[in-house]
């Protein structure tokens, strides 16, 4: 999703453009950023102490939450004509990111957070 963000995403305009999309972009930049944060620390750093949740929300449904937004944004904006591929590789992650979500609450026991 961050790559994605950077590369052009229709015409002219990039993901981190002036106009709607480039807001928007940035803002799947920003969670693209925080969602890899999140996955590498889980997968590099086993040690590293995350919050448990925030609001009554584990962090897995923060995650499924964030991805899943982003894949909405970006896959409604795949009808507009002259879409290039950055678009693309986005809604791409953000599925991916979404499902890798689901599959890390389907293995948190039942009732339990995430082990972090």
């Amino acid at each position: 999703m961050v790559i994605g963000s950077l590369l052009k995403w229709g015409g002219s305009t990039s993901g981190v453009s002036t106009d709607f999309m480039g807001l928007l972009g940035i803002l799947v930049l920003i969670l693209g950023a925080a969602l890899a944060a999140v996955g590498g620390l889980r997968a590099f750093s086993p040690g590293t102490s995350l919050p448990a949740g925030f609001v009554g929300f584990t962090l897995d449904q923060l995650c499924f939450t964030a991805a899943l937004a982003t894949f909405v944004w970006t896959f409604a904006l795949i009808t507009e004509s002259g879409i290039k591929f950055g678009l693309h590789l986005t809604w791409i992650g953000a599925a991916a990111a979404a499902a890798g979500s689901v599959l890390a609450m389907r293995a948190a026991p039942a009732g339990e957070p995430t082990s972090i």
